[in-house]
């Protein structure tokens, strides 16, 4: 390493490095640690970028940075278990243009802390323009020769994101927070981030949502399929290491568990194949044993060392390889490294168990070439999912959720109704839910015969389809009680819903008149006996809702306290003048 300015050796000493934890965002899980530099307010710069202006103009950039790195690994290895995790570390790209540039330093840097090159994960960001795109990507190539991982950092808001995707393919993308701030309420951020997010799966990139600030956020992060998460809502910049936990278990929401997602992972799990992956530092002879073991089998997963799936090895690709003049003295070296053989790794999109099928279903479709979908759990391999058993999983929740249609109806059953509600308040959804109750259906029922009162049924499950547009779910609880919920946006308000329920209740009030004989249409009642025997009139039907209004504002948190309430305010309903009892604004 080149000498340092003593004025150098002292800003080292004054600058800190804080940690702030990146986790599964599905397990809650630590995965690694982002360093962060601190104190360069102390020394006199605004921000840490005119701190490195500085640096660079003063042509030692890459000296300094070679130091940092150093006091960096050093306290990364002060964090419990930390040969476990991953250690992202910002590095700015001008160090290139430094004349005492060179190759291997950080890895004798790792040597001696007895870490592993994949430990370190270099992010880039696009803070400083990338003007030579050769002589990045020739970097770029060293480093992934060495075994060191890349991330692009700040993913979506530069004009080179894109363009280091095609020129390199990284193998993490965190997208940055200004797709994420308020993504719960903004639908046009979740569209694009739900893009970025399968463009870098089927590259075969993980994704971490950065900068998140709130449980909504978290939850919409993890409905479009982010791998990990980092952020305040996890845990702010810390400068004690002690502070890093192993596990962080905000990311487990306190809402009622979506029952879909716990059924949709029972029959993923039922057809999972466990194939025995290879991992990373094994010998090219451990691979061909893999394959020559069970004919049926075409290809190996390949893992690091905590289990975390890098990718696929077919076995047509290895022809090539052991079919060469060379081919049997490289199997036959048992010093051969495995790392040879990272150019023959394809990408395959790797999914979480507790992702929704629906999810899983979309990442795969829009890969042309992946046989399959890699399958993880708090982002450890536990199996491959072809694209035959996938087949399979969908067409065993179909006929899962074709038995929970209401027969009479066709509508969904309690089965999917449960889900939709499940998944309205674990995503604090901005929503509508509204429960219908018939008023005075038993009398009717008994008096006109139960033929009939199918038909006032039908007749309702017709006006709903008919008033309501598609963008509402309608469910049939059973009997005369049906289930109605919407999300809200710009042209679907709550004021807009409130209104169209309320000329559903008045257009079945309407046309129910029909069901009934001439003489009780003209009376406006029924004389039938009541529970107890005794002869009274009962008014004609009619339909009552309890529409509540969910979301971030909601006071209601589970499904039985959803319940509750419905039960609780259909009484309230039945008595006012419109039928109506209406909760939120």
């Amino acid at each position: 390493m080149e000498p340092l300015h003593p004025l150098y050796h002292h800003f080292l000493e004054i600058l800190d490095i804080a940690f702030q934890p990146i986790i599964d965002i599905h397990s809650g899980a630590i995965f690694g640690v982002e360093a962060l530099l601190r104190g360069t307010d102390t020394l006199g710069f605004e921000t840490i970028e005119s701190f490195f202006d500085r640096l660079y103009e003063e042509n030692i950039l890459y000296t300094f940075d070679l130091r940092l790195r150093e006091k960096v690994l050093e306290k990364f290895c002060m964090i419990e278990e930390y040969k476990e995790l991953k250690l992202f570390y910002n590095v700015d790209n001008r160090v290139l243009e430094m004349l005492d540039f060179s190759k291997g330093n950080t890895s004798r840097l790792l040597r001696r802390y007895g870490l592993d090159s994949k430990a370190i994960v270099f992010e880039l960001s696009e803070h400083n323009e990338i003007v030579n795109f050769d002589h990045f990507t020739d970097l770029m190539q060293h480093y992934s020769e060495e075994g060191f991982c890349i991330a692009i950092d700040d993913f979506g808001i530069g004009q080179s994101g894109y363009k280091l995707l095609y020129h390199c393919v990284p193998n993490i993308i965190k997208i940055d927070r200004f797709f994420l701030a308020s993504i719960d309420t903004h639908p046009k951020k979740k569209l694009l981030a739900r893009n970025m997010v399968q463009l870098a799966t089927l590259m075969g990139c993980r994704v971490i949502a950065e900068g998140v600030e709130t449980e909504q956020e978290l939850l919409v992060c993890k409905e479009i399929g982010c791998h990990m998460v980092q952020g305040y809502f996890i845990q702010r910049p810390t400068l004690d290491c002690t502070q890093i936990q192993s596990k962080y278990t905000q990311v487990m929401s306190d809402s009622v568990l979506d029952k879909r997602s716990k059924s949709d992972q029972n029959i993923i799990l039922k057809r999972l194949e466990p194939l025995r992956p290879i991992v990373i530092g094994e010998s090219m002879e451990s691979l061909l044993d893999l394959l020559k073991q069970d004919e049926k089998i075409f290809l190996v997963p390949v893992v690091d060392a905590s289990y975390r799936p890098l990718g696929i090895i077919h076995e047509h690709r290895l022809k090539s390889v052991v079919y060469s003049p060379f081919g049997r003295s490289l199997i036959q070296n048992q010093s051969s490294n495995f790392s040879v053989l990272d150019t023959y790794i394809e990408s395959i999109p790797i999914v979480d168990l507790t992702m929704r099928l629906e999810t899983i279903i979309e990442l795969f479709s829009l890969s042309h070439t992946a046989p399959g979908v890699i399958v993880v759990e708090s982002s450890r391999y536990i199996g491959y999912l072809s694209a035959r058993e996938m087949i399979e999983v969908i067409h065993e929740r179909n006929l899962i959720r074709a038995r929970d249609e209401n027969p009479l109806t066709r509508l969904p059953g309690n089965f999917r109704i449960n889900e939709y509600i499940a998944h309205t308040i674990e995503h604090n959804t901005d929503s509508v839910v509204a429960y219908f109750d018939f008023d005075h259906f038993k009398p009717y029922n008994d008096y006109y015969g139960f033929r009939n009162g199918d038909r006032v049924i039908l007749l309702f499950t017709d006006l709903m389809h008919k008033k309501l547009s598609p963008e509402y779910f309608k469910g049939h609880i059973g009997g005369d009680d049906f289930f109605l919920g919407v999300n809200l946006n710009e042209s679907c308000t709550f004021e807009r819903v409130c209104r169209e329920i309320e000329k559903l209740i008045a257009a079945f009030e309407y046309e129910v008149r029909d069901f009934y004989e001439p003489k009780d249409r003209e009376r406006g009642c029924i004389v039938a006996e009541d529970r107890e025997g005794n002869q009274r009139e009962f008014k004609l039907l009619g339909v009552s809702s309890v529409v509540i209004r969910m979301g971030a504002d909601s006071s209601i948190r589970s499904a039985e306290q959803l319940q509750r309430t419905f039960a609780i305010e259909k009484k309230t309903a039945k008595k006012s003048p419109n039928h109506l009892s209406i909760i939120g604004n």
